[in-house]
Formats: C-alpha cells, structure tokens, sequence
C-alpha cells in the first residue's frame, strides 16, 4: 500500500498533466500497474464514447507508471524514463470508466538494468491494454522508452 501511495503522489507531483487528465492509480506491483479514468463528459467526443485523446492519455500514463514502478530507484538516483514513440489501436469504442493495465517483465527489467549499467541508457518496450466498464478490451498501446541516466 506504501507503493500505491508513492506512486500517487509521484503522479500528483511530478507530472501535473496527469492531474489535468484525471487518471487514478488502482494497484502497482513490481510487474504490474493498473490506472483507471472516469467517463465525464469533458472526456467524450462526438459519438458519446471516451475520446481518443483521453484513452491515449491513460494508456501512456500506464506506461510511465510501470516505468516509475519498476525502476523507482533509479529514478531516486536521476534516471529519467522518456517515452520515445506509442503504437496506439483503437479496437472498440470505449464507454464508461476505463481500466488501464501495463506490464513489465522481471526478465525484461534485468535486461533493461544491465543495458543501463553498460550504457547509461535503455530502451525498452511496456504494453498496455485498456479495458472499458464490461472488462472488454477497446484499446492496445505499445508504449517505447528510453531511460536515461543521471545527467551530471
């Protein structure tokens, strides 16, 4: 629950257009992160559906969230996770509340840790999948990074 609430406050903190978006992190685990976002109707478009703009939204937060939790201490440290390039299919229209679930592999977290240690720098892959309010997925994302290592 410690983590939970780190995690909500780096959102709250570090990056405001995450306040201004309005996502909520539900659980963080080493491996797993799930954000969620509330159907408002600010957040639809022209067909009553969740805007495009909102789902890309949740779906890159859920990436640099899963980039926040697995590498935390290196971000204490000056590392920076940078997002690089999205991949975004929309499979659905989205209504209702959304659920945005990231991951990243321990095998692929070792990986990116001695990339780092080599190179001062790793890149790196999170999927995210967002499901609307009936648990149907509407939206893949394949979210690119780059972490960069303390600049000194």
């Amino acid at each position: 629950m410690a983590e939970l609430e780190a995690i909500r406050a780096m959102m709250r903190d570090a990056v405001p257009f995450y306040r201004v978006l309005g996502v909520q992190a539900e659980s963080v685990a080493p491996e797993h992160v799930e954000l969620s976002l509330a159907q408002t109707p600010e957040r639809l478009n022209h067909v009553g559906t969740m805007h495009a703009t909102a789902q890309f939204g949740l779906g890159e937060a859920a990436g640099g969230m899963m980039a926040a939790a697995a590498f935390n201490d290196l971000i204490a440290q000056g590392a920076a996770p940078v997002v690089t390039q999205v991949t975004i299919s929309y499979l659905k229209s989205a209504r209702g509340d959304l659920r945005a679930v990231a991951t990243l592999s321990r095998d692929e977290q070792t990986r990116i840790r001695s990339e780092m240690s080599a190179n001062g720098r790793a890149k790196f892959s999170v999927p995210v999948q967002v499901f609307d309010a009936a648990g149907t997925q509407t939206t893949a994302l394949q979210t690119e990074w780059v972490l960069l290592g303390p600049r000194t």
